[in-house]
């Protein structure tokens, strides 16, 4: 790469701007399509998995249905319920289980002194906040005492808090939902993995139990498991107990629906990675086309080289002497248009990036990573190589008494 490689470079540009610069441009162009893709596909997947935060990854909600299998005796379309039994069955039953709660929910008008507001009222046992990752603004999380004590507390959401106090400290302030009065000690902080519970309140499912007398019965409830069990078969063990202590069929599919984090994961991670693949694919599609323009435009200045490479090899320059200035000057090139082609992708990346703050939904701020740039740079490298093949070969292959006969 000594001064006269670039020289040589600049005389076979200074030839024919305009089609070395317009060669160029396919290869940038190419490249920063690549990084444009890649990189906004980066953020839109870390920006999927960024709302899984919001769980523990080891979370399985179940929903209770009912029997499609008769079975003992016991008819198809019998109803499932779970109760606080049957949640204490299955954590002494699985020891995987490290935190279980049950979910019931219903919606309502909910008063504070004159203003109200229609809110989901949700009742939880304190193991739902170790499931749930959820963020306190002011006070604190519904705790095991609120449990045993039966205390009548909420934890609402920052809308709730908003309607229903404005500018006031909600923290200490009493809200009544139904005919309960309840003494609010805690707001959730307002992100964007807590979105979905700005208009909720929690309170213990104790406190729901004393003014819902259907709840001792309820559909829904999650669990949480240590370590790193095989969630199916932690799923068939659940509907194993279920299934014998309410006699019905333990292969039965339709009596209780499962919801995995971590099989919600897998699914995704599955989906990114080919989505990765595709877009590499494209990428690349549109810098081949850019390359083809490398080496056609490589081979027209070897064959308007006739003259000069015949003189270079009678003064001693050898075949492979030629091909190596030909291959350099290719690889050259295409490698100084790719990284205009990145730097150019990576500043519309920054300036995408300004546009997205840490509240959007399902997009992180988009970047080139470092295995992007490094594959990006051997794709420049290999490209060039492969450009100028031809034109190298066919200039090492002349005759040079034959050559040097070629009129300019």
């Amino acid at each position: 790469m000594n001064t006269d490689f670039w020289y040589e470079i600049y005389e076979t540009v200074r030839r024919k701007p305009t089609r070395a610069v317009l060669t160029s441009i396919g290869i940038a162009w190419g490249i920063f399509i690549l990084i444009l893709l890649v990189g906004i596909g980066s953020g839109f997947e870390k920006g999927v998995f960024k709302l899984f935060k919001g769980y523990s990854q080891s979370t399985t909600f179940v929903y209770a249905s009912e029997t499609s299998l008769g079975y003992k005796g016991t008819p198809v379309g019998k109803r499932i319920f779970f109760t606080e039994d049957d949640l204490r069955m299955l954590k002494s039953g699985i020891p995987e289980i490290s935190y279980i709660s049950p979910e019931i929910s219903r919606w309502g008008a909910v008063y504070a002194d004159i203003k109200s507001g229609w809110f989901e009222t949700k009742g939880v046992y304190p193991d739902y906040f170790h499931i749930k990752i959820l963020e306190i603004d002011n006070g604190r999380l519904i705790n095991s005492l609120d449990m045993k004590e039966q205390r009548k507390v909420a934890l609402i959401g920052r809308n709730v808090a908003d309607v229903l106090f404005k500018q006031e400290q909600p923290v200490g302030k009493q809200i009544r939902i139904n005919q309960d009065v309840f003494r609010v000690v805690g707001v959730i902080k307002n992100t964007m993995l807590s979105a979905n519970e700005a208009r909720t309140i929690y309170i213990p499912y104790t406190a729901w139990q004393q003014s819902n007398v259907e709840a001792q019965q309820f559909t829904t409830m999650l669990f949480a498991l240590n370590g790193k069990p095989d969630t199916k078969k932690i799923n068939n063990r659940v509907s194993s107990l279920m299934a014998r202590k309410y006699g019905f069929d333990p292969s039965d599919d339709k009596a209780f629906y499962f919801n995995s984090m971590e099989e919600q994961v897998k699914a995704f991670s599955s989906f990114f990675s080919a989505l990765r693949k595709f877009l590499w694919f494209m990428g690349v599609s549109t810098l081949i086309s850019g390359i083809i323009g490398v080496g056609n435009i490589m081979y027209t200045t070897a064959k308007e080289r006739t003259r000069e490479i015949g003189i270079r090899k009678s003064v001693g320059a050898t075949p492979a002497s030629i091909k190596a200035m030909f291959i350099g000057e290719s690889v050259a090139l295409t490698s100084i248009a790719g990284y205009v082609g990145i730097l150019l992708g990576w500043l519309l990346l920054k300036g995408i990036g300004l546009f997205i703050s840490e509240d959007t939904l399902m997009m992180e701020k988009p970047g080139i990573d470092v295995p992007t740039t490094i594959a990006a740079t051997l794709i420049l490298v290999i490209a060039g190589t492969f450009a100028g093949l031809k034109p190298a070969m066919y200039a090492s292959e002349l005759n040079p008494v034959e050559a040097l006969k070629e009129e300019n």
